[in-house]
């Protein structure tokens, strides 16, 4: 993959950066989690759960060529299923058609993952924006996940 296009650490914790790790620091902080607890040592991200659907949220840099550069960036982002061992047409199927109906999520595969994803820049980011970047991919990960399993044969 060329260097633009690709995703790295959000790194320095600055402007946008450090605005996003406060607005999911106080978000935890309201649902009773330590903030420290759930996030990875390494990388601005934090893992969570709702019902039977884990989820993330993650900040990064994403690249989009040379004449953009670096853009700092969001990621909400629930595990739906490991994909299925066969039947993979019609799964594609209908996550494509999931993803033509849907207002601001898409269904995508990570690895051998299902995932309903809600990812945009940081810039212009507001507290309202980002609860409902949270909320919705929270809670239709939960709505989908037990739905798309039982149809394809999928595991957790």
């Amino acid at each position: 993959m060329a260097e633009e296009f690709k995703r790295t650490e959000a790194t320095p914790l600055q402007g946008a950066v450090a605005a996003g790790v406060v607005m999911i620091e106080n978000l935890l902080r309201e649902w009773n989690i330590d903030p420290p607890a759930v996030k990875d040592r390494e990388r601005n991200l934090w893992y969570l759960s709702q019902g039977s659907a884990k989820f993330h949220i993650e900040l990064f840099k994403f690249n989009k060529g040379p004449q953009v550069g670096d853009v700092d960036c969001i990621e909400v982002g629930g595990i739906i299923m490991k994909l299925p061992q066969e039947n993979f047409l019609p799964l594609y199927r209908r996550l494509l058609d999931l993803n033509s109906s849907a207002v601001g999520l898409y269904f995508a595969i990570r690895k051998d993952l299902v995932m309903l994803l809600c990812t945009r820049e940081l810039k212009g980011l507001d507290e309202d924006e980002f609860r409902l970047m949270v909320n919705e991919v929270r809670y239709f990960s939960d709505f989908w996940d037990d739905i798309l399993m039982k149809e394809f044969g999928g595991l957790k």
